[in-house]
């Protein structure tokens, strides 16, 4: 596949995403949509045990580090599903709503934010395929002027609304591929909202939102783990 016949905003790469969103006009949550080859390509990785495998490690990773927030994912999908019946998780082992699988071959990103996920939410983002670590592929967190060795195989977990990311070149006769879990900030909002939209509620009840909205950032930070918490909450 020719990734530089795929330029977006994150990178020139070849994509395809799964998963369930709300944004972009629609009316209500919906399971994300592709063109035929793409949902075909889509099914035949989710039936892969390996993938499954990998979403669902990453679910078990973020409980252990990230346990009140992860329930908070956790929650907020279910109450979705059982609202929407024809809603499709990616997997029942996974808290996360969506996942986009990058397919590179040679999978190196442009600076950007996530601006659309949940802003103290985390994204679980695994290294796939073969590439020296120490010399090619290295993560950088931009805000915080970080520079991260991620082997192939390895998860880490980024809050990808609030920190500039992107991840360097391979070289020649590497590839890297990965794949990406996250949750959007909207259906957060859906949920909270008792299924409708901000604009949907009435004036009394948009300004209850509104005014809960601004300690919305401290309450959710606090959903965020000490290293003291960690032994407590997980354990």
């Amino acid at each position: 596949m020719d990734g530089s016949r795929h330029v977006h905003r994150r990178g020139a790469y070849a994509s395809i995403h799964s998963g369930i969103s709300y944004g972009g006009g629609q009316m209500q949550p919906d399971n994300l949509k592709g063109t035929r080859p793409k949902q075909c390509a889509v099914r035949s990785l989710l039936a892969d045990a390996r993938i499954r495998r990998i979403l669902n490690f990453a679910n078990g990773a973020f409980k252990v580090f990230a346990p009140k927030l992860q329930r908070y994912y956790q929650t907020t999908l279910d109450l979705l599903c059982q609202r929407y019946p024809s809603l499709k998780k990616n997997s029942p082992g996974s808290c996360f709503t969506a996942a986009t699988f990058n397919l590179g071959p040679q999978t190196a990103t442009f600076p950007h934010l996530d601006h659309l996920n949940l802003p103290w939410g985390w994204c679980a983002v695994t290294a796939l395929a073969n590439f020296n670590h120490a010399r090619s592929g290295q993560v950088v967190l931009w805000n915080v002027r970080k520079v991260i060795e991620v082997p192939s195989g390895a998860t880490f977990f980024i809050p990808s609304g609030v920190i500039e990311h992107s991840n360097l070149a391979v070289q020649p006769g590497e590839e890297r591929l990965s794949i990406t879990q996250y949750s959007a900030g909207a259906l957060f909002r859906w949920v909270e909202c008792g299924f409708c939209r901000l604009s949907d509620l009435s004036p009394t009840e948009r300004a209850d939102v509104e005014r809960a909205g601004r300690d919305r950032w401290v309450s959710g930070v606090a959903m965020l783990s000490t290293a003291s918490d960690l032994t407590e909450d997980s354990f």
